[in-house]
């Protein structure tokens, strides 16, 4: 890259205004610094896309535990979950049920011998 050499020229000299010299000087250093300008630009760029990357994938990760959570619920609430018709029928296989009666009548009858 090449040098940047700035003159400042005195009134008395003949040649261009002290403001065109000093306009001239600071187009100079302006244009000297335009790569690095460009190069902070596109690491600014790349910083911002990795962000939002990796909060679009925290997102995403987040959405499927929720998802997972919710349907671990549902699954476990369908298994404890006793309806009506099944505690009936519970009841009535112990209750109702002339087997389970003369079960609990034999059993009633070896209680009532002592066991040595």
């Amino acid at each position: 890259m090449g040098s940047i050499e700035i003159k400042v020229a005195d009134a008395a000299q003949q040649g261009l205004p002290g403001e065109v010299t000093e306009a001239v000087a600071l187009t100079g250093v302006a244009t000297a610094q335009q790569p690095a300008n460009l190069s902070n630009l596109a690491y600014a760029n790349q910083v911002s896309s990795t962000n939002l990357s990796a909060q679009n994938q925290v997102a995403r990760q987040d959405a499927m535990n929720r998802l997972h959570h919710s349907i671990l619920a549902n699954a476990v609430n369908q298994v404890q979950d006793l309806q009506p018709a099944t505690a009936r029928s519970a009841v009535a296989a112990f209750s109702g049920n002339e087997t389970a009666q003369a079960l609990a009548d034999l059993r009633a009858a070896i209680d009532a011998f002592p066991s040595h």
